[in-house]
């Protein structure tokens, strides 16, 4: 809760807070300085002030006069009621069908429904009180300090009435929310602030609920990022790269046509993958372009390997730079922000781009026109893994894993960790996620590779399918770390249930980790790194569990088999090569089972965080993952210092864990690699319904399965159970 600004409003520091006094619309305004009486203090300041045109006009006419004189005489004598803080809470959401009722979030594609939640138990509202809904154009704090008018872009705010019943009973779906306009410009959407009037003034006052009352949005319409953005592009189908190794100089650029008219363009390079060609990327460089970037695609010497794929990456960025003035008859010169770079890069090439940025980290490569500071975005595509930890590595560089889980060259098989590529991202110790496709093989995210396809018959998406996944997961990686747009993130751990691009086919699998960086927005509980033990956590609390074959070791599958055997606990997992350090735990149930983690006072205050998360998923060809043949489901608890327990499935986010790809081949059995994907819930959903939980001090977090809480039996891959601030 906060107190926020008013119009003409006075501001009186008084015994460590403040209180704003609005002078024209308080509850009682003859009260000048905000102590809640009328009497001579008040009107000595009005005295002071006469003839003025600010503090003490209480009738708002612009003036302090006779007439404000006699407001105050009226109410001598009276006493206030405290004002009520204005409250920021989130209001919009995807409505569910169980408890906690509603999804929380920011960002909804263009057409579709949007609807807001309040639960009554969180906020200071009355049941059967009627208040104004607006949607107003989003503002920052500092313009919403400066204007409190309510503006609704819909043409009329929309009356809603709280009603008994909690959160399912008050969720309001946004009239004429599905033609709000995704249309911002270069930004992939427009976002609008949500206001509750509860005393129905028209204007953002005391007591009002506020979603996106900071410098965020509270909502977000993002229109499709698999769609033409709105620029027109102009491709020159080859150049040659000066300095560049002899055979591998030419390039192909896309830009915006009319990008005379535009300040700078951030730079996207893209290194294609062995026995591929530089020109079969076209429906990337195209769709980056036509959303305000400078885009080239450079022939890469992949052949020898990945040390040489790297040194025409880098060759061909200094090339571009050092060369805007001729390139296209110099129709990109000045143009370029070297300052922003995005580097891409499939197969070879995309293990490729993370050597090039590992060489600049250890001073082996000296670039020209820009340093390791301006990479601000790496994406490999289906990356191999040849060089290993020590030199494929992508350090704290913005990181996004693009893979296809029908993958025939790059495949992920157990025999070879060259075909691995979630190694590569469990090394980055950025910002990263991963996107994992079902039914995309090697050469769908190209235009003209040979059909490598492998898996179950009647899963293939083919090349739309793949690149569609491909131009909208990677302008959102692009526009969060590029540009900003935190809306953008959503994409990358919301289920496609909730969240999907309009142009991603609905039956295709997305599977989404997000993993963000250690910093004060992150609250470890247990990153299995430190504290091998099963029974202590990483963080330094007790463990402990009543699961079965709890085993934490290297997230490495270490007989070159799929097949499932006891004697390899960590089957299916392709994370960790024998020199990485990598760590999970696994464990399988068949009944009502539990672990638990202790949280010292150090980490106990998660009042401040938004959300408790952890990635998981299914081990592959396990007796029980068979059995279970589907989604899996767990809850986790939240318990306090007064002891007070509140529960929250998995399945709140609308989307249980997937089984694994259903892909047979090296062994027996049916399921390709373990992949994980990241359980994000939302704390508040854990006060939904006045719980009473105090999350200033939490004592422990226990993951539940079986019985009521969660699917009757399965086994999990976990890593990273932590609370995390948006």
């Amino acid at each position: 809760m906060r107190y926020r600004p008013l119009r003409s409003a006075l501001v009186i520091a008084c015994a460590g807070c403040v209180m704003l006094q609005d002078a024209a619309q308080g509850a009682c305004p003859g009260d000048i300085n905000g102590d809640l009486r009328v009497d001579a203090i008040d009107l000595s300041i009005l005295l002071a002030n006469w003839n003025g045109t600010s503090t003490g006009d209480l009738d708002a006419d612009g003036f302090v006069d006779g007439a404000d004189l006699t407001v105050l005489i009226s109410l001598w004598g009276q006493t206030c009621p405290p004002p009520q803080p204005t409250t920021e809470i989130r209001l919009a959401c995807f409505p569910l069908a169980a408890a906690p009722y509603a999804s929380f979030v920011q960002t909804f594609i263009a057409g579709t429904t949007v609807t807001i939640a309040v639960d009554p138990g969180l906020t200071s509202i009355q049941v059967d009180t009627t208040a104004d809904f607006f949607v107003v154009a989003a503002r920052t704090t500092a313009q919403w300090g400066a204007n409190d008018l309510l503006t609704d872009v819909r043409g009329t705010a929309q009356p809603i009435t709280f009603a008994s019943g909690g959160i399912s009973a008050n969720r309001f779906t946004v009239t004429g929310g599905q033609t709000l306009s995704g249309d911002g410009g270069l930004s992939v959407g427009r976002g609008y602030d949500l206001v509750i009037d509860m005393d129905r003034n028209g204007r953002f006052s005391l007591g009002d609920l506020i979603d996106g009352g900071d410098d965020r949005a509270g909502l977000w319409i993002s229109r499709d990022p698999t769609a033409t953005g709105p620029l027109a592009v102009t491709t020159l189908s080859s150049y040659t790269a000066v300095g560049a190794t002899a055979g591998f100089t030419l390039a192909r650029l896309w830009y915006p046509t009319n990008i005379a008219s535009m300040a700078s363009c951030p730079l996207v390079v893209i290194s294609h993958g062995n026995g591929h060609q530089y020109t079969w990327y076209d429906y990337l460089g195209t769709h980056l372009a036509s959303w305000g970037y400078i885009v080239i695609s450079h022939q890469n010497n992949t052949v020898p390997g990945i040390e040489t794929s790297s040194t025409t990456t880098l060759q061909h960025t200094n090339a571009i730079i050092a060369q805007q003035a001729t390139v296209a008859s110099g129709a990109i010169n000045g143009k370029i922000d070297a300052s922003r770079i995005s580097w891409i890069g499939h197969s070879r090439g995309g293990e490729g781009i993370v050597r090039g940025y590992d060489r600049i980290f250890d001073g082996t490569f000296t670039p020209t026109g820009y340093g390791l500071s301006n990479i601000k975005f790496l994406c490999p595509i289906s990356p191999t893994d040849f060089l290993g930890v020590n030199s494929a590595n992508p350090h704290a560089a913005n990181f996004m894993l693009l893979w296809g889980a029908a993958d025939g060259d790059v495949s992920g098989t157990p025999t070879s960790s060259v075909a691995w590529s979630f190694d590569l991202a469990e090394r980055s110790v950025g910002f990263r996620n991963t996107v994992y496709v079902h039914g995309a093989d090697h050469n769908d995210f190209n235009c003209c590779g040979t059909n490598d396809f492998v898996g179950p018959t009647g899963t293939a998406i083919l090349n739309a399918g793949a690149q569609a996944v491909a131009k909208a997961f990677i302008l959102a990686g692009i526009k969060y770390h590029i540009e900003g747009e935190t809306a953008m993130k959503e994409f990358m751990w919301r289920p496609s249930s909730t969240l999907r691009p309009t142009g991603v086919v609905a039956t295709t699998t997305i599977v989404k980790e997000l993993v963000p960086p250690a910093s004060a927005s992150v609250k470890s509980i247990d990153n299995f790194q430190t504290q091998t033990s099963t029974t202590l956590s990483s963080c330094g609390g007790i463990v402990t569990s009543t699961v079965a074959n709890l085993s934490e070791a290297l997230s490495r599958d270490t007989d070159a088999t799929y097949t499932w055997s006891t004697a390899n606990p960590h089957n299916g997992s392709s994370r960790a090569t024998a020199s990485d350090t990598g760590r999970m735990i696994a464990w399988n149930w068949n009944s009502a089972q539990n672990m638990q983690w202790a949280v010292p006072v150090s980490l106990g205050d998660v009042s401040a965080m938004d959300f408790i998360e952890v990635r998981v998923g299914q081990g592959t060809r396990h007796p029980n993952t068979v059995t279970l043949n589907g989604g899996a489901t767990f809850s986790i608890v939240l318990r306090d210092a007064a002891g007070i327990e509140v529960r929250v499935s998995s399945s709140a986010q609308g989307e249980a864990v997937n089984r694994p790809y259903q892909r047979t081949g090296d062994g027996t059995g049916t399921g390709w690699q373990n992949e994980l994907r990241t359980i994000r819930l939302r704390l508040r959903d854990f006060q939904s319904g006045g719980t009473g939980i105090n999350l200033g001090q939490i004592v422990a977090v226990r993951i539940e399965v079986g019985g009521t809480a969660g699917s009757a039996t399965g086994r999990f891959i976990l890593d990273d159970l932590q609370f995390t601030k948006e």
